[in-house]
Order: C-alpha cells, then sequence, then structure tokens
C-alpha cells in the first residue's frame, strides 16, 4: 500500500496539533494542582471581646474595633486590646493557615485607679455603688464583668475585710434562688 506525499504534511501537523493541545493540557493540570494544593501563606482570626467595641492594634498597628475577623501571614502576632474604662490587655495570638479560623476571645477587666492616701475609701463607695447599680438593673452574675458580683469581687481586692460583701454575697443567693423556685413552680426550667 502506497501512501499519498500530499498528506504526509496534514498528518504530521495534526500531530504536533495534538502533542501541543496535550502538551498544554498537562501543563494546566499541573498548575491547577499546584495551586490546589498550595499551603495558604495567612490565617483567618476572629477576635471578640466582652464588652465590645474595644480598640484592637496588631504588630502596633491599629486593626479596628471588636468584633473583627483579619486576615494574618502565619505566624505569632502581638495583640494589644484596649478600651476606655477597661484594663488593655496584650497577648500573643498564632494566625495558623491550615485552620478555616482561629477564634480568640476576650474578657475586659474594669480598670481601678491606682491607690493614692484618701484614695481607698472613694474606690470603696464607688464600687459599692457599682454593685448596687448592677441588682436594681437585676444583673447578678451577668453580663460578664458589669455583674453584681463582678464588682463584689473587685471590692474585695480593695478592702477584703468590708462587711458589705457577705451580706450582698448572700442577697445575690437569696435572690437567684428565688428565681429559681419560681421558675421550678412554673414548670419554666430554661
Amino acid at each position: 500500500m502506497r501512501r499519498d506525499p500530499r498528506t504526509w504534511g496534514i498528518r504530521a501537523d495534526a500531530r504536533r496539533h495534538a502533542v501541543l493541545v496535550a502538551s498544554v493540557a498537562i501543563f494546566l493540570g499541573a498548575a491547577g494542582m499546584l495551586l490546589a494544593t498550595r499551603e495558604r501563606a495567612s490565617g483567618l482570626i476572629s477576635i471578640v471581646t466582652d464588652p465590645p467595641k474595644a480598640t484592637v492594634t496588631i504588630d502596633g498597628r491599629v486593626v479596628g474595633e471588636t468584633p473583627l475577623v483579619v486576615e494574618l501571614t502565619a505566624g505569632t502576632h502581638r495583640v494589644v486590646i484596649r478600651k476606655e474604662g477597661y484594663q488593655p490587655i496584650e497577648r500573643e495570638i498564632f494566625a495558623d493557615p491550615s485552620e478555616p479560623e482561629a477564634n480568640y476571645d476576650f474578657s475586659l477587666e474594669l480598670a481601678i485607679p491606682a491607690e493614692t492616701s484618701g484614695d481607698r475609701q472613694e474606690r470603696i463607695r464607688h464600687l459599692k455603688r457599682l454593685v448596687e447599680d448592677a441588682l436594681r438593673r437585676g444583673d447578678y452574675v451577668a453580663p460578664e464583668n458589669t455583674n453584681a458580683l463582678y464588682y463584689l469581687h473587685q471590692l474585695q481586692r480593695v478592702a477584703p475585710e468590708d462587711p458589705f460583701i457577705p451580706e450582698m454575697r448572700e442577697r445575690i443567693r437569696h435572690i437567684l434562688r428565688q428565681q429559681a423556685e419560681t421558675a421550678r413552680r412554673r414548670k419554666h426550667l430554661s
């Protein structure tokens, strides 16, 4: 069987074209696999504070107010959280690219002014007012850092022997027992 010399060029062109298309497909497939399997070089970080709207600084740069989600390069970062009237928080956090999102929750503590001579009694009066205000609002044990029990704890740090502290703790226990008993009678145990 004799081949027509006119078709030799066509067949060679078709083979070259097929090889080129196959090469491009292999290259694109390899590039896609590389992109799909390549590790991310950053991680998502979620920062929440109680109370919210605290200013967040990461590695010396203000990034926003809580709650917030920020993308950081992989590794350890220095975080400073500030809110007026609360003690600042300074922590190291880790951005892990292998995790979908790292969650950090911080509870801010009320800032108690440094004690100076004659100032102790004013601090005690202020904390007692905060306890009584929280009781009037019904904030016995929640929300965190603005409830009666929290303020009693702060007062105990300043004046551990003050008789106001055990009296108020007993009052809170009594109120909570009454609420629990009322809920039990109404069969509302949520």
